[in-house]
């Protein structure tokens, strides 16, 4: 997400806060979503930030470098991009008429949390949105009959016309665009007939513990469902199953309680600072890695180091 406003920022330097997006910390306290139309260039380096940015490609071509992944992109490709993930769009070429041109839907992680207690009926969509954004899990979609596009320059034309109840309208197009995001996401996750026929009844509970070693040994890196589903050849929804009745939890649960388990070793064992070690176990959200610390351990991280072992 870039914009002529933005200050530059090396790889790694800190992450681009919410705040500075608006010209005033009233205006950023006042509005709970920011949206924006920008021209994609070469000037913005890999940066992080601390809000949730939906984005979308509404012209143009070019690359979309996240985390350790490239990937070409072009009109209709769409991102979650949860806190804390390095990012960079780049056009694919400079000439006249090959601009690169993003739609951004931007807020705090405090503000989906809102937004998602509208669809509070649906528990699913809710958790899964909410699992996504503290697991660092990044989502790639595409658009489908132009309507993240409608919805987009709806959110655009609400948030610059500043009309009577317009913060209301963005908050309702943009829990429509979080509803859109988890559709195509299904839809991604599901396999095609031709690949139902061939998928195996069952997952063994061999390959299902190779996955749990592989996990183990890289609780810290990013993991994705959709990954370990691959390598066992059967689709995510089918592979959320097999792993809960392996192992008794979630993916999810499993992949923060290993991370949980890291920590604590590194409490003990090291004199790093509380904020290095959630770094070293993969959370960049301090205020969510003590939460999820305190809820798997029963203490904080402090008290944990503090008390006897």
């Amino acid at each position: 997400m870039t914009d002529n406003s933005i200050p530059h920022f090396s790889k790694g330097e800190r992450l681009l806060p919410y705040a500075s997006l608006f010209e005033t910390d009233h205006e950023s306290q006042q509005l709970p979503i920011f949206v924006n139309r920008v021209q994609e260039s070469f000037e913005l380096v890999m940066h992080a930030h601390d809000f949730i940015e939906i984005c979308m490609v509404t012209e143009g071509a070019g690359f979309h470098y996240i985390g350790e992944d490239q990937m070409p992109v072009s009109r209709g490709d769409l991102f979650f991009i949860p806190v804390g993930i390095s990012h960079v769009f780049r056009p694919s070429s400079t000439a006249k008429g090959r601009s690169l041109i993003m739609y951004n839907c931007i807020f705090t992680t405090e503000q989906l949390d809102k937004l998602l207690q509208a669809v509070y009926a649906d528990s699913e969509i809710a958790n899964s949105l909410s699992e996504l954004n503290h697991a660092g899990q990044w989502l790639h979609v595409r658009d489908r009959n132009e309507e993240g596009q409608q919805l987009f320059h709806k959110l655009h034309d609400e948030f610059m016309s500043r009309k009577p109840g317009f913060t209301a309208n963005l908050c309702a197009a943009t829990i429509e665009l979080l509803i859109m995001v988890y559709r195509r996401w299904l839809e991604k996750s599901q396999p095609s007939h031709a690949t139902k026929q061939l998928q195996p009844k069952t997952t063994t509970s061999a390959s299902m513990q190779q996955i749990v070693e592989q996990i183990d040994a890289n609780c810290t890196s990013e993991l994705h469902v959709a990954d370990m589903a691959a390598q066992l050849g059967i689709s995510e929804r089918h592979f959320q199953r097999g792993f809960k009745k392996a192992t008794g939890m979630t993916f999810l649960d499993y992949v923060q309680s290993a991370r949980i388990d890291l920590s604590c070793k590194l409490l003990l064992r090291t004199d790093a600072r509380i904020s290095e070690i959630a770094a070293q176990a993969g959370y960049q959200d301090m205020k969510f890695f003590n939460e999820l610390f305190k809820k798997k351990t029963g203490v904080t991280p402090r008290q944990y180091r503090l008390s006897p072992k």
